[in-house]
């Protein structure tokens, strides 16, 4: 038996959902290179296999991790790529019998007794944030201690009974991005609508207050980094070379004066990048608009997710779609593109609020609207409701289907799946979003997007194979 390295800790990005397709974007994993820069600071080596970005695929990950014969390997389970995170943690099982598996990430905190069920391979499971608990875990493994006093830490569909503590996000070291040189190097992140490559991420703050029903938000306290701090960072971002970044935050205009005071830095100091940021449509203001062009900000997303106000306020989204009319003409007015996300299928859903938000969009015209059909992530309060309800369809496992909302008029997911592609083919096949998006594309010179237009097309026009 050859015992396992105990300074090396391997964190693996699983591949994403788009993974094989022209990705509407592909960023750098954050959630991990800031573990790794706890683990470092911890005494650890990390490594970061990028399999999503790199294209790296189970095999070569089990090479990988065979001569790397780390202490641990960790791996972030997302709802919609859990059959690809479980090949791989059996890949890792398989390679290094003696090595501890260890899941985290938002699923796993949102069902930990059934992800450790349905990951049989798997050690241990830490929800909420890990950045101070994975090291202590190690640490614990390492010196080949029994680790039951970690907070929020699960072992064989049990847990300690402490519950997870959220970092302080002013006192937590900037990202380990060295560990993912390579897809920085080979330009394999970018966002669609960016011509440039690389581009890179920034997170100023963490949590979410609001409680949206379809979101899976652990987070609700809000934490947010000083704006000095978060200037410094963006500055060695630039000094890079990069020019295009995104502000991660959940919500970065959730304090309006921080957010001034932030443009304010970057209009100071004059950093060469533009960014783009989400926001609430409530807390997008005329004097944050302006200053945000100010500041190179050229696109903002917004979550919109219905133009009926009965579905908003069934979401408890507390907005109006007057306030989303507002900020994507805000947006428009200051030079700065808008990005929305609407939801298709939400309970109480009829095609008479779908057919509201269609005209909404046509009447609205933001720069683009991506529309999905619901999907009810593990433990929000549209999981439950649909739950008790007995109109929850299918679960989530590895290898199974994506579960869904039955409505009192759909008994088939297609009809759901038609009727947003309906929608799609009715708001981009116009001729304001086809002069549009040929423009863009003309400007730009920017080749991928055109190739991405055409894979979405022939999605909505072409009918999928039955099975």
């Amino acid at each position: 038996m050859v015992l396992p390295d105990t300074k090396t800790v391997v964190l693996i990005n699983p591949p994403a959902t788009y993974a094989g397709e022209i990705a509407q974007k592909c960023y750098p994993p954050a959630g991990l290179l800031y573990l790794a820069a706890s683990l470092r600071k911890a005494g650890f080596f990390p490594r970061i296999l990028e399999t999503n970005a790199l294209g790296l695929s189970a095999g070569r990950v089990k090479e990988t991790l065979k001569q790397a014969r780390p202490l641990a390997v960790g791996l972030p389970v997302f709802s919609e790529v859990l059959s690809q995170v479980h090949e791989l943690a059996a890949a890792a099982r398989a390679a290094v019998p003696e090595t501890a598996i260890i899941l985290g990430g938002p699923h796993a905190t949102a069902v930990p007794g059934q992800v450790l069920e349905q990951f049989p391979m798997a050690d241990f499971l830490l929800t909420g944030e890990a950045d101070h608990t994975l090291p202590a875990l190690c640490r614990s493994l390492a010196a080949g201690e029994r680790p039951g006093g970690v907070p929020g830490l699960w072992a064989k569909g049990k847990g300690t009974g402490l519950p997870f503590e959220l970092p302080d996000t002013g006192a937590l070291p900037w990202p380990a991005k060295d560990l993912v040189a390579e897809a920085y190097r080979r330009k394999r992140y970018h966002t669609l609508l960016v011509g440039r490559r690389p581009v890179d991420t920034l997170f100023t703050s963490r949590g979410c207050p609001h409680a949206c029903g379809f979101c899976y938000n652990f987070r609700r306290k809000y934490r947010a980094r000083k704006p000095e701090d978060v200037v410094a960072e963006l500055a060695g971002i630039a000094a890079s070379g990069i020019r295009d970044v995104e502000i991660c935050d959940d919500t970065f205009t959730a304090d309006e004066g921080r957010a001034l005071a932030i443009f304010d830095l970057i209009i100071a100091e004059k950093l060469p990048v533009s960014f783009r940021i989400k926001s609430r449509v409530d807390a997008f203001s005329e004097r944050l608009a302006k200053k945000a062009s100010q500041a190179g900000v050229y696109l903002v997303s917004f979550g919109a997710e219905s133009a009926s106000q009965r579905i908003l306020d069934a979401m408890g989204k507390r907005i109006t779609p007057k306030k989303t009319a507002r900020a994507i003409a805000l947006a428009r007015a200051h030079g700065i593109a808008s990005h929305t996300s609407w939801i298709i299928g939400y309970p109480g859903e009829t095609p008479d609020t779908v057919e509201e938000t269609v005209r909404f969009i046509q009447k609205t015209r933001p720069t683009t609207a991506n529309l999905a059909v619901l999907r009810p992530y593990p433990a929000t309060p549209v999981y439950e409701q649909a739950r008790a309800e007995g109109t929850l369809m299918g679960g989530w496992a590895p290898g199974a289907p994506m579960p869904w909302v039955r409505l009192p008029w759909v008994r088939d997911k297609k009809i759901l799946d038609d009727l947003c592609a309906s929608a799609v083919r009715r708001i981009y096949f116009s001729p304001h979003y086809t002069a549009a998006f040929a423009l863009m594309a003309a400007r730009s010179a920017n080749t991928t997007l055109v190739r991405y237009a055409l894979q979405e097309a022939r999605k909505v026009l072409l009918p999928k194979k039955p099975g």
